[in-house]
């Protein structure tokens, strides 16, 4: 580890990060399942937590965010609002060519949060809440997984067996989502069929910023059965295009998808 990071608080932060995942509440034997740290470690990083304001513990010994965080929340929302204003035009208009619901995340830690979103216009569609936040192994947060940093992803793959599983369709091996990496990497897409909800399925490519990082992703989301998986391509294109569009207004002047990737680089393999 760099030394001039402070272990202890790294390792805090790590375990602050945990409330990110549903249900986003956890007793401290969960968190330590979870992190795979000590119990030590997970007691004094909670209560260092909660004395700093950040974290409660309720009657039932489980430990939830506090409105502190809300307050971070909405200022990094403030900071990712040009991205959702650069991307606004094209949501709405992908959603209109498609009669889809068009997404908008951005890369938060090891979650995708909700920017943005124009829904379709049918009776049956998907819908979310803004704000709202996705883990990185399903739906749209696997169209970043490549782009990555190398000891993100590997880290990622390390703790999957330990990450929530929402159908059966979850990916929740590490082979199941390096192979789906690779498949990512190579057609420059994901596909999210029905792995975090058996009703809906998508199609999302990684937004670039100006220096060539992965900063969100952009989605189309519908019921599964009218996104069928012949379809796909046709949609996966269109959904491309408008996410380079949007990569190229943040600055970005490299390839589509960004062919350096550290996960091309390393082969593609567990290192």
């Amino acid at each position: 580890m760099d030394r001039y990071v402070i272990q202890a608080a790294y390792k805090t932060l790590q375990i602050l990060l945990v409330f990110g995942e549903p249900p986003h509440r956890f007793t401290a034997t969960r968190i330590a399942e979870m992190t795979q740290m000590d119990r030590g470690q997970i007691f004094r990083s909670l209560r260092t937590l909660e004395r700093a304001g950040l974290v409660r513990m309720e009657e039932d010994q489980h430990y939830v965010l506090s409105s502190v965080i809300s307050t971070l929340a909405m200022a990094a929302c403030r900071i990712d609002r040009s991205l959702a204003e650069l991307a606004s035009p094209y949501l709405a208009e992908l959603a209109r060519l498609t009669g889809e619901t068009a997404v908008l995340g951005a890369l938060s830690g090891e979650s995708i949060i909700l920017l943005d979103l124009c829904e379709s216009k049918r009776a049956v569609r998907w819908a979310s809440l803004i704000g709202h936040s996705f883990p990185l192994h399903v739906g749209g947060g696997r169209a970043t997984l490549p782009y990555l940093p190398k000891t993100q992803w590997n880290h990622l793959l390390a703790r999957l067996p330990l990450l929530p599983v929402y159908t059966p369709r979850t990916l929740s091996r590490p082979e199941q989502l390096l192979e789906d990496m690779q498949l990512t990497y190579r057609q420059g897409y994901s596909v999210g069929d029905q792995d975090y909800d058996l009703e809906t399925r998508s199609v999302s490519a990684p937004i670039f910023d100006h220096q060539g990082r992965v900063i969100g992703v952009l989605s189309l989301a519908g019921p599964a059965y009218r996104l069928a998986l012949e379809t796909i391509p046709a949609y996966a294109k269109t959904v491309m295009d408008y996410a380079l569009q949007i990569s190229r207004q943040l600055g970005y002047a490299g390839l589509y998808p960004n062919p350096h990737a550290e996960f091309a680089l390393e082969g593609g393999e567990i290192a």
